[in-house]
């Protein structure tokens, strides 16, 4: 089965059915203001003005040209983690203000949101109950990794829970980025214990050690529920008894509940292909709940971005912060506080747009 037939159809009739209403928004304008560009341009069915257009988007912006390069890579949510462009091409008009107005947008900066959760809240949570239910020191696996940063961050905490952390991914620059990350906490800080975090230069799908726990984060929000499933049960069997899965999904909050995020989203084209787009699955809690019990779990927890094990706990200079651990490891300079975030009203009235789940193998 392709690739292309395990994605969700792209859906846009939520923006089609009234498309003068959401363009007259002030958010929408403010977009046309700030990039100089037009947002019926961005809409256009002719093929030459698209691909203008998108090239004009991609010039001035580091966080669009690298989703236009690769749709499903990892550095989208990594600038939003960290609120740094350093670690990836400039581009020739690069307008930070463009750049720092989607930071800004609330449902982009729900994955810096869902980083925190899993490096602070749900991963050390799950690491130490199943840590704790099964006596040993676990085996991970973080399935399409990217730079496997919450992953990084929860197993420094973890004083012999983990023996082997195994990140998957096939980008390479995201795997050198880690690299170089996890080098600087072993032999600079020595808060990695050497060996224990290592990087995998293939599929997910080429993973078949058992492991303890089994982590994919953002890896099944394009897929349909039956591909979504088959990952998740090919999961479930390599899974140790007592073992965790801990998983990631869009929820129905982000079909249009920002809506400008959602229409950039499902317009912001390809290199390759202008008029291709991101496709998410719009999951509910009982939707994300049915998946994983047909993938054979049925010790399911379901948590979000906004509310999770262990938040109360986390100071707010980290709730409303930045990761800026791959500046230090990196060696280039970081304020250490965001370039922009939603106000703090949007922030604690807490919109979720992921689901994590943690499921438990008997």
């Amino acid at each position: 089965m392709s690739e292309a037939q395990m994605q969700v159809p792209l859906d846009r009739s939520w923006f089609y059915d009234n498309p003068e209403a959401y363009l007259s928004l002030p958010e929408f304008r403010r977009f046309e203001e700030i990039s100089g560009l037009s947002l019926k341009d961005i809409m256009s069915d002719n093929r030459e003005i698209l691909q203008v257009t998108q090239q004009k988007w991609e010039d001035q912006s580091v966080i669009s040209n690298e989703i236009r390069k690769q749709h499903f890579g990892f550095a989208f949510p990594y600038i939003v983690y960290t609120h740094t462009f350093h670690d990836f091409a400039a581009t020739p008009n690069h307008n930070i203000e463009l750049d720092k107005f989607l930071m800004g947008l609330d449902m982009c900066d729900s994955l810096r949101r869902r980083h925190i959760a899993l490096s602070y809240g749900v991963i050390p949570y799950c690491l130490e109950k199943v840590h704790k239910a099964t006596g040993r020191a676990l085996m991970v696996k973080n399935l399409g990794s990217g730079v496997g940063l919450d992953v990084i961050n929860a197993t420094k905490g973890q004083n012999g829970r983990v023996v082997k952390v195994l990140n998957y991914d096939t980008n390479i620059n995201s795997i050198e980025l880690g690299r170089q990350i996890v080098a600087y906490l072993e032999n600079q800080t020595g808060e990695l214990r050497p060996g224990v975090i290592e990087y995998v230069e293939k599929s997910m799908t080429r993973s078949d050690e058992p492991a303890d726990v089994i982590i994919m984060i953002g890896v099944i929000c394009g897929l349909q529920d039956f591909a979504a499933q088959y990952l998740l049960t090919q999961s479930y069997n390599q899974l140790n008894k007592g073992g965790a899965l801990i998983v990631s999904s869009s929820n129905h909050h982000m079909e249009k509940t920002d809506a400008l995020a959602s229409f950039l989203i499902q317009h912001m084209g390809a290199k390759e292909d202008s008029s291709k787009s991101w496709s998410l699955n719009f999951r509910t809690k009982e939707k994300m709940e049915k998946i994983l019990r047909e993938a054979g779990f049925d010790q399911i927890e379901i948590y979000s971005d906004t509310d999770y094990p262990g938040k109360a706990a986390i100071p707010d200079e980290i709730l409303y912060g930045v990761d800026a651990l791959p500046a230090k490891a990196l060696g280039y300079p970081h304020q250490e506080k965001p370039l922009n975030l939603p106000p703090r009203e949007i922030l604690d009235r807490g919109i979720a747009y992921n689901w994590i789940a943690v499921a438990t193998k008997k």
